[in-house]
């Protein structure tokens, strides 16, 4: 008798690669689409789950988790859980995970480039080329403007 492959349920759209990694193990049924299923289709879909790959559009609660039994883990791939019951998951015994540094880099990427945006102008600048006012190297953009 062949053994089960467990299911997982990928909420929203993720890289082929992963949906690749999953299926090497389980049964995969990921949202290819750029919206998030509404709720009552994810609810048909993660029904028979054993496990869930969720975002922050999702919203797992006790009403959730009593339409999906065989659910065993709901894996955040987000940084909070502010739309997931823990304790609704725990007396269901459904672990849930998330990944507390997922946004720590790219968030201190982003406050960098800002600063070197805001110190060298380049909302301004890139407004004067757009508007065709670029005639030329001028020191215009010297001072600080606001934008």
């Amino acid at each position: 008798m062949p053994i089960e492959r467990p299911t997982v349920v990928v909420t929203n759209w993720v890289h082929a690669e992963v949906v690749g990694l999953l299926a090497a193990t389980c049964a995969v049924d990921a949202n290819s689409g750029p919206v998030p299923w509404p709720r009552a289709e994810l609810l048909r879909r993660a029904s028979a789950a054993d496990a869930l790959l969720a975002f922050m559009p999702d919203h797992v609660d006790a009403d959730f988790l009593t339409h999906c039994p065989r659910l065993r883990i709901v894996a955040g791939a987000l940084k909070g859980y502010d739309n997931f019951d823990a304790g609704a998951c725990e007396a269901h015994g459904v672990w849930l995970t998330v990944v507390p540094d997922l946004l720590t880099e790219p968030t201190a990427e982003l406050t960098v480039g800002l600063m070197i945006a805001l110190a060298r102008n380049l909302i301004a600048g890139d407004r004067l080329v757009r508007g065709g006012g670029f005639a030329g190297w001028r020191p215009i953009l010297y001072h600080i403007q606001r934008v």
